[in-house]
């Protein structure tokens, strides 16, 4: 049986295999995502919620926030 690859690893390979202006293409792509994350004015937001927390807040809003009806107009 064949062991399972995490993303990274994954994403690894593929690299690997591509040709070599592609790589070129990802690595550039990869550097102006970093720059925008970095930049963004809420970026110093991401991460700061565990899954946990973040489902309780989802389910909170689903649950006590009013939902539109489309046809109510």
């Amino acid at each position: 049986m064949k062991p399972t690859m995490n993303q990274r690893q994954q994403l690894i390979q593929e690299i690997e295999q591509a040709p070599d202006d592609l790589v070129q293409q990802l690595l550039d792509f990869l550097h102006q995502v970093k720059d925008n994350r970095e930049k963004h004015p809420l970026a110093k937001f991401a991460g700061i919620l565990s899954d946990s927390e973040a489902d309780d807040i989802q389910q909170s809003i689903s649950k006590n926030c009013r939902q539109l009806d489309k046809n109510e107009w």
